[in-house]
């Protein structure tokens, strides 16, 4: 097996193609240049491979290095302006391609240094990958990035436009080479060389599309970031990535129409993608462990794929094709629904508090109390319940027999992000007229005029289908438009009265312009297309990921508490932080209150969810560590009078994330917690990130609480299973059980899977006072993701959404809105 660049391969394809996507011309010529990068993708495939050409190959590593650099891309560009005609530019086949090649090899290197951590960036993806899931450890992280990031994109995308051939213009490359080091007296590559290494690494990007998904198990048990975060990462994620590379192309068009400078250093498009010659750029060949082997030995009959080669002498273009020979057939992935597991707890604490004592002091052991364990594991496997095969089974949400409307809304606009956070809300009316809500549904990458600002969606919450995709731009009455260029705009939101007018307000954040917008809902009118009141939050570049309407004062109006897990605290990257602006006298330019992390652990992710219960208020830091266990999860618990820290509930496992989603019913009597990445097990099988949710009795949770506050004057750190009253856990690798989580009434709850059936999800109804009831939901459209986020819309209709629905643009996302028909909602409710 290859590893290290030539696994990434497919990776800077993806960034080069999503870059292409979001690429908005504003000009006809610039548009000449995107139709002729569209028109050559052999060699634009090609090109974003290259730069790692030479890594440990034929002792080319300095020059494949080099390849990287604005000084590389602006030699590039001023040979081809020499030597080729500008009428050629856009008529010439080669020219064009030899152009695209170009652009190409920008979208690898500017990729690259942001992935990679280099030129002075901190904590982007590989570095904030190693201090996550490594140890710290940057060389493992990097090896397991280079490679697992191919697998993860080749389990959760088709990749349908990767091309069958590469075409790879060595001539000019020798060329390009020749002038680089012109002064230098660098050695000039052979064109040998590049034939053999581009052919040797395209061979294994092919071995890679037949037998990429079966790696995918191997690198992804060993990160949930890499598998959470690969595509969100907001510092070098693959839609930060893709971003950056798209603001690069007027540059390049401007290099190419103009000539391009040298500076000193040579930058190009950003302040960060400038060439030097430094111990810190040769750490990318140094962790990339490649290992390219022979044309003969990845050529081999069992690879499945025959490589031809064509080189031309008169162009000096080398044709690199593959002809599938046989079809691999993938292995068949049968999930299971979940594991079922209700415990039935005392409702008062026994006098043995020295056993429980025993337990608490051994926050790794299983605590001792009065319950009676009951498990339905064997009834919930697909068709083999005796109560009835339909109950736990997967139906379609089309097959769906409860008489509900189903309607699907989208937009025709890649990458946009439809549904990434819903909201509801009496934006019109007062809650008190019983007149319908409005809903509020995010799309944070959101295009317009070519930027990518993100946008908010308004619609009635009545809304009744006309067809099964419904494009949401036509549907809904008003929509919000942020204003900050990559900023995610609509990244989360909240619902609260903030001038206490009885009408519902909307808070919506753009964490990365650290900015919160309030919009003030208005009688009949509803909410105006401009923000009411902005709070400007401390320059971070990451607050306001997470925003949360509670009432933290209990006077009986909600109050925003602006999270952010991202937020450093002191000297520590990510601890996170929570900020809460009190509903009084609309005072929001300084919080009145600052909670930070109280163990001030860097990538804790303190405020990655907050909750109000009763007197408490709950935070979590999923990614608290205990020791050499990584990211087992904490949840804090806080008086809402005093903010003190009143208790703790850790997690057990590594890499559990236990808290990652805090939520409560309506009566606030039972609370629940996920841990979507927490591996499980069933009988001999175990399940990585399979995912749980935990449920529990809040008045057993705040006695135990009580008890050592009481007694032993402490902080008591609660065994995680006390007062937990039932467990239902993922039997799916990497099905992230309990990425979303709503409440509803009657003792029910909905929990999403949205990565289960190969990343098509799926979605429960568990009622969790009835052991056997369980109701399982699949979408069935691929690669989906249904159930990324579940929200509710009242007691008679809910939304789920699929954050990598594609059907009508690749990621658009979609929410799927089901509500009970007007003739039933007096008498049966839905949630």
């Amino acid at each position: 097996m290859l590893a290290g660049s030539v696994l990434s391969s497919a990776v800077h394809n993806e960034v080069t193609f999503r870059s292409l996507e979001h690429f908005a011309p504003k000009s006809a010529v610039q548009q000449l240049y995107k139709d002729d990068l569209l028109d050559s993708a052999s060699y634009t495939q090609a090109g974003s491979f290259f730069p790692d050409w030479g890594y440990q190959c034929l002792g080319n590593n300095q020059q494949s290095e080099d390849a990287h650099w604005p000084s590389f891309i602006k030699t590039a560009v001023n040979y081809i302006r020499e030597v080729y005609p500008a009428t050629q530019f856009h008529t010439d086949t080669h020219v064009k391609g030899l152009i695209s090649f170009v652009f190409a090899i920008m979208s690898h290197g500017m990729a690259d240094v942001k992935w990679h951590s280099l030129s002075g960036l901190q904590d982007y993806f590989i570095v904030a990958m190693a201090k996550s899931d490594f140890h710290g450890n940057a060389e493992e992280s990097h090896i397991a990035a280079d490679a697992g990031a191919e697998f993860t994109l080749r389990h959760s995308s088709k990749l349908s436009y990767l091309n069958e051939t590469w075409k790879v213009p060595v001539n000019d490359i020798i060329e390009i080479y020749k002038r680089l080091y012109e002064s230098s007296g660098q050695r000039i590559p052979l064109a040998s060389h590049i034939q053999y290494c581009m052919a040797a690494a395209f061979a294994a990007s092919k071995i890679d599309v037949e037998f990429g998904q079966l790696m995918f198990g191997y690198y992804g048990s060993k990160s949930p970031f890499l598998i959470e975060e690969l595509y969100d990462y907001y510092r070098g994620g693959i839609e930060d990535l893709s971003g950056s590379v798209s603001d690069c192309y007027p540059e390049l068009v401007n290099a190419f129409e103009n000539g391009a400078k040298h500076d000193h250093p040579d930058t190009l498009c950003a302040s960060y993608f400038f060439s030097t010659a430094t111990a810190e750029t040769s750490k990318r060949a140094r962790c990339l462990n490649h290992r390219i082997q022979s044309p003969q030995r990845t050529n081999r009959k069992d690879a499945g794929n025959k490589i031809y080669h064509d080189y031309d002498a008169t162009t000096g273009v080398l044709t690199l094709t593959v002809n599938k020979t046989k079809q691999i057939r993938m292995a068949k992935h049968d999930d299971m629904l979940p594991r079922i597991t209700t415990t039935v707890v005392s409702p008062t604490l026994n006098n043995n508090h020295n056993k429980k004592h025993a337990a608490i002091q051994q926050p790794f052991g299983r605590p001792v109390f009065d319950s009676n364990p009951v498990t339905n594991a064997d009834k919930v496997k697909t068709g083999s319940s005796s109560n009835g095969l339909d109950k736990y089974r997967c139906l379609s949400l089309y097959q769906e027999r409860e008489p509900m409307s189903k309607i699907t809304l989208t937009i025709p606009m890649s990458s946009s992000r439809v549904g990434h956070q819903i909201v509801s809300g009496h934006f019109r009316s007062s809650s008190n007229n019983g007149d319908p809500m409005d809903i509020a549904i995010s799309a944070p990458f959101y295009c317009k005029d070519g930027l990518q600002i993100g946008a908010v969606f308004l619609l009635d919450s009545n809304l009744q289908p006309t067809n099964i995709d419904m494009d949401i731009r036509n549907v809904s009455h008003t929509v919000l438009h942020g204003d900050t260029h990559h900023g995610r705009f609509g990244w989360s939101m909240a619902v609260l009265d903030l001038n206490k007018d009885g009408i519902d307000d909307l808070a919506i954040a753009t964490p990365f312009n650290d900015r919160v917008d309030v919009y003030f809902g208005q009688a009949h009118t509803g909410l105006s297309e401009s923000s009411s009141a902005r709070i400007q939050l401390q320059s971070q570049g990451s607050q306001g990921t997470v925003l949360a309407g509670i009432d933290v004062d209990q006077d009986g109006f909600k109050d925003l508490v602006i999270g952010c897990p991202l937020c450093p605290v002191g000297n520590q990257p990510q601890a996170g932080k929570v900020s809460i602006y009190l509903n009084y006298g609309n005072q929001l330019t300084q919080p009145h209150f600052v909670i930070e992390n109280p163990d001030l652990n860097a990538y804790d992710h303190f405020g990655e969810s907050i909750l109000i219960i009763q007197d408490t208020l709950l935070i979590s830091a999923p990614s608290y560590s205990v020791g050499q266990m990584q990211r087992v999860g904490r949840v804090y618990a806080f008086d809402t009078f005093t903010y003190k820290l009143k208790w703790t509930i850790t997690g057990t496992k590594e890499f559990q994330q236990y808290g990652k989603v805090l939520a409560t019913n309506e009566r606030q009597d039972t609370l629940a917690i996920s841990s979507p990445s927490e591996e499980t097990k069933s009988k001999l099988q175990t399940f990585w990130q399979g995912g749980t949710v935990r449920l529990y009795d809040w008045s057993i949770m705040q006695q135990e609480a009580q008890y050592y506050v009481i007694q032993k004057n402490v902080v008591p750190d609660i065994a995680m299973e006390h007062g937990m009253m039932g467990l239902i856990e993922g039997r799916t690798n990497a099905g992230h059980l309990g990425q979303s989580i709503m409440m509803g009434k009657d003792d029910m709850i909905w929990i999403g899977e949205p990565m289960s059936e190969q990343e098509n999800g799926r979605v429960y109804q568990w009622w969790y006072k009835k052991t056997h009831e369980l109701k399982c939901i699949r979408n069935g459209n691929l690669l989906a993701r249904f159930g990324s986020q579940i929200g509710s819309l009242g007691p008679d209709a809910i939304c789920i959404t699929s954050q990598r629905y594609g059907q009508n643009a690749q990621y658009s996302g979609a929410v799927n809105i089901l509500a009970k028909p007007e003739n039933e909602r007096e008498t049966d409710k839905l949630t």
